[in-house]
């Protein structure tokens, strides 16, 4: 019975790593507004001159899951999931975006190594 219970509490732990992984959203899985909508999207590093609401935190990525990857990492890779968080949430522009590098592995979103950008959906008034 204890033998079970254990093997119960290590699957769960392996599917929460599995699951846990990050990476941006497919674009096939915007629906046809989203996707409309993502070609107008505008990502500025501070704010706006309009009056905006901010409807929610985004965040992209460009990621190697493997050490032995050639693919460079990219900021516009990272933007480009910023931009799709966006579109999903139905947003018309991303503020206050910063990215941050990580030469080092990143446990949180497991890669070896990654960049990481932040940034605040917004709707205008």
């Amino acid at each position: 019975m204890e033998l079970s219970r254990i093997g119960s509490i290590f699957t769960v732990i392996f599917l929460s790593i599995i699951c846990g992984c990050a990476s941006n959203p497919s674009i096939s899985s915007l629906k046809p507004e989203q996707r409309a909508r993502l070609n107008t999207i505008q990502v500025y590093k501070l704010g706006v001159d309009k009056p905006y609401k901010i409807i929610g935190t985004v965040k992209g990525l460009s990621c190697h899951r493997n050490a032995y990857q050639k693919q460079l990492l990219t900021e516009e890779e990272a933007i480009e999931g910023v931009k799709l968080e966006a579109a999903i949430l139905g947003a018309d522009a991303v503020i206050n975006v910063a990215c941050q590098v990580n030469s080092g592995t990143d446990w949180v979103n497991n890669c070896w190594s990654s960049i990481v950008c932040v940034g605040d959906a917004i709707k205008y008034e």
